[in-house]
């Protein structure tokens, strides 16, 4: 967990699991001897001795000594206390550095029990006891000494503060308790997705390494007193009596029910008075200080709960949750403490000794990482960040070397399944473009409609789960909730990112080439309407025909439309086919995340998810046609509808080589002549001769040369047709070829492309009719017919 200055690093640390920021370690001097000190009172430790070699966490252990007064003053009576060292060395080296009263070791375990010393004459020793103590529950497994510490209380003035302790002959060794792995949490994970690498965090710790608090040392007293000023400061000078007067905070219990209410209501001042409250209803209790110091240290209080946590080392702690060392926690917060006030290298021991006591305390790895990224070794802060995202009960004091493995957090994707996409018909030809425009703009008026609806829904469902929060644990809320994010963050998979992406660039495509034939965008760049349209108007410069550029344009600019047509179906049809497959993909995950929320209403909420995004998938496959057929329509005179020339010519504008315009009726008739293979037809504006032989039954190769001589021009048709006769009179037909057509007067070549479609024919004898033609040319070439 990163360090926080914030109030939510107090939420852990309230739940028994420590906040995370840091500081404290204990100052380094030690009082001088003088004539007064040389006249008092000096206690020691004499005989001290375990009955036993071996005891089980959460059982008794008897343990022997007696108090030896070496000063020149007789001692009043005092207190014994006991302890368990890994070091104790190191404990006494800290104990005669401390300036705490009694002085103390972070690093030692306190034993439940003491003993009452009375009254040691000077040069006296007192009468060899035996004293039950309990080994703490939590306290992890291993080999210690027994430290016997006389005056713990700190009640005698002594010559010698510094050589109170002293160990037991023999070591023991403490044992966990038969049954206790069962109460142990042995691995931890929730469903919230851990961040891809760790540099931001780091990047993070590293802002706050330039500002630390000025190490002040306190007593308890005086750290109680300024904490009370800071929330009368705050909260006004009444307030902490009003609390009092409240009736929520009348015995300990409910000081610390109210605590811990406050801090996941994100109010620190109210549950750092709680836990003031708790402390003065129960003063021995360790439980509330380190609590008090966790609170402290997010709150910006670092020399404060360094007090506390003096405190707390010679209070009884009570029984842990989970089987957590409560004392390792301590050294957590104490850790914290000591980073906030710059001294990283005490710091870092704690966070050490914590993480060697408790393995459990993945905050210990998090202050490990504020230190590394603090000394600017950013590669070891990360690695410290990645192990401090999981819990693990199995000790590895050693630094982290490489990336940890998540912890399953449980989560069944195996009943997923995929939705899919709505299909949406697409326009084949501008003339379907134009007549299916109205259709897409109505399907976008429903999806708006559902989007209403969609909103409207999830908003109950939201609401719903907060009206009935109470009823559930919080255990449940967070893990509903965490499944919830990853239903929400089901795009973050890298798989589908890279499938998003290449959408993203499809739609960028059809964008680019909608502008690229109707304008838009910045209207900077060309575009093929527009120079079609300068190039008409340069054709009919000094035209006497009023519909001249409309009659070029119409020419020009049909088969262009045609060809970027086809181009815009296939790259729609490719859109529409990926988001097809991301949606596929995508409602399977989410699906699955979403079988495993067990509450019906978050259950539906994700589900409501899956119908919101093929919403809006739809919706841009709709929007991308509709942006189409939408400029289509707006163009079609221009583009897509053949003009009827013969209506907007005027008696003066006919060619000069034309008797005026062929009449519709006729135009439809032609006389044929057929001789074997090759047939010829005639009309009022074109020769056509076909040469045809069957390659297949009903199906034949087939050549047809036409002349327009009112166009001047020639066209060669080259392909199959297929079709038959009804009787002797009507012929129904499909054709498919390629297509050329040339100018007639000087040969060149004006368009090529592909000629397809049916056609229907009424004949009899040597004279034809048609009575229906959809052929349609599909152009190859981008350049404008020669004029």
């Amino acid at each position: 967990m990163p360090v926080s200055s914030g109030f939510r690093g107090s939420v852990a640390a309230l739940a028994a699991t420590a906040a995370v920021t840091l500081v404290v370690p204990l100052a380094t001097v030690a009082p001088a001897a003088d004539a007064a000190s040389a006249k008092r009172p000096d206690l020691t430790v004499v005989q001290a001795a375990t009955t036993a070699t071996s005891v089980a966490e959460g059982d008794t252990l008897t343990v022997r000594h007696a108090v030896r007064n070496k000063g020149r003053a007789g001692a009043g009576a005092s207190t014994t206390r006991f302890y368990l060292s890994t070091d104790v060395a190191r404990s006494l080296a800290d104990r005669e550095q401390s300036r705490t009263n009694p002085r103390t070791s972070v690093l030692d375990v306190l034993l439940t029990g003491t003993r009452a010393v009375p009254a040691v004459g000077a040069g006296r020793t007192s009468t060899l006891t035996t004293t039950k103590v309990t080994v703490p529950v939590g306290t992890p497994a291993g080999r210690y000494d027994v430290l016997v510490c006389a005056d713990d209380g700190g009640a005698v003035s002594e010559s010698d503060e510094a050589h109170n302790c002293a160990p037991a002959a023999k070591p023991v060794t403490v044992q966990a308790a038969p049954g206790s792995a069962d109460l142990r949490l042995e691995s931890f994970a929730d469903t919230y997705p851990w961040p891809e690498d760790e540099d931001d965090a780091v990047s993070w710790m590293s802002i706050f390494c330039s500002s630390s608090y000025p190490v002040q040392p306190m007593t308890l007293p005086a750290a109680v007193a300024s904490v009370r000023k800071g929330l009368a400061d705050k909260a006004g000078a009444d307030a902490l009596d009003e609390l009092d007067r409240s009736g929520l905070a009348d015995t300990a219990v409910e000081a610390q029910q109210l605590a811990a209410a406050a801090t996941l209501d994100e109010s620190p001042g109210l549950a750092m008075a709680a836990l003031l409250r708790a402390h003065e209803l129960r003063p021995a209790d360790a439980g509330n200080l380190v609590n008090a110091a966790a609170l402290a240290t997010s709150i910006g209080m670092p020399n404060e709960a360094i007090a506390f946590l003096d405190a707390a080392a010679v209070r009884s702690f009570p029984r842990p949750a989970l089987g957590i060392s409560q004392q390792a926690i301590a050294m957590v917060v104490r850790g914290q403490a000591l980073l906030m006030t710059g001294r990283n290298a005490d710091a870092a021991r704690m966070f050490t000794a914590a993480k060697a006591r408790e393995p459990m305390l993945s905050e210990a790895d998090a202050g490990l990482a504020n230190v590394k990224a603090c000394g600017g070794d950013k590669a070891a802060a990360a690695r410290y960040v990645r192990a401090s995202r999981q819990r693990s009960q199995v000790p590895d004091p050693t630094p982290p070397t490489g990336p940890e493995d998540r912890p399953d957090p449980e989560i069944d994707l195996s009943q997923g399944v995929s939705s899919q996409l709505r299909q949406l018909p697409i326009a084949t030809t501008p003339a379907q473009g134009v007549a299916m425009d109205d259709v897409y703009k109505d399907l976008q008026q429903e999806l708006g409609q559902e989007v209403v609806a969609h909103v409207d829904e999830e908003s109950a469902l939201q609401q719903h789960l907060r009206d009935t929060d109470d009823a559930r644990t919080d255990a449940e809320k967070d893990r509903r909730d965490s499944i919830l994010r990853l239903v929400y963050q089901t795009h973050e998979d890298p798989d589908l990112r890279s499938a998003w992406s290449h959408i993203e660039d499809e739609v960028d495509g059809l964008t680019e080439q909608r502008e690229g034939f109707f304008g838009g965008g910045t209207g900077e760049a060309p575009y093929t309407y527009g120079t079609l349209a300068d190039d008409a108007w340069d054709t009919c410069d000094g035209s006497t025909d009023p519909n001249c550029w409309i009659k070029t344009m119409n020419a020009t600019c049909r088969p262009k439309l045609t060809s970027a047509h086809q181009e815009w179906r296939l790259r729609l049809q490719d859109l529409r086919s990926s988001l097809t497959s991301y949606f596929a993909t995508w409602s399977k995950r989410t699906s699955g995340y979403a079988s495993n929320l067990l509450d019906e209403e978050a259950n539906r909420l994700a589900l409501l998810t899956i119908e919101e995004q093929e919403t809006n998938y739809y919706a841009i496959v709709v929007q991308s046609a509709r942006a189409w057929t939408h400029l289509e329509n707006l163009y079609e005179k221009e583009c897509v509808t053949p003009l009827d020339t013969e209506a907007l010519d005027t008696p003066g504008a006919t060619g000069a080589e034309s008797n005026g315009a062929c009449p519709a009726p006729l135009k439809a008739m032609s006389f044929v002549l057929a001789a074997g293979p090759t047939s010829l037809k005639v009309n009022c504006e074109q020769v056509q001769q076909e040469l045809s032989a069957e390659v297949l039954p009903l199906v034949s190769a087939f050549v047809e040369v036409t002349y327009d001589f009112r166009a001047g021009t020639v066209t060669v048709v080259a392909g199959s047709k297929g079709g038959g006769k009804v009787g002797d009179v009507v012929e129904a037909g499909f054709k498919s070829g390629i297509y050329l057509t040339m100018d007639a007067k000087n040969g060149g070549l004006n368009d090529v492309g592909w000629r397809v479609g049916p056609s229907a024919t009424v004949g009899h004898g040597p004279v034809e009719v048609g009575v229906y033609n959809d052929e349609m040319d599909l152009s190859f070439i981008s350049a404008p017919p020669a004029r």
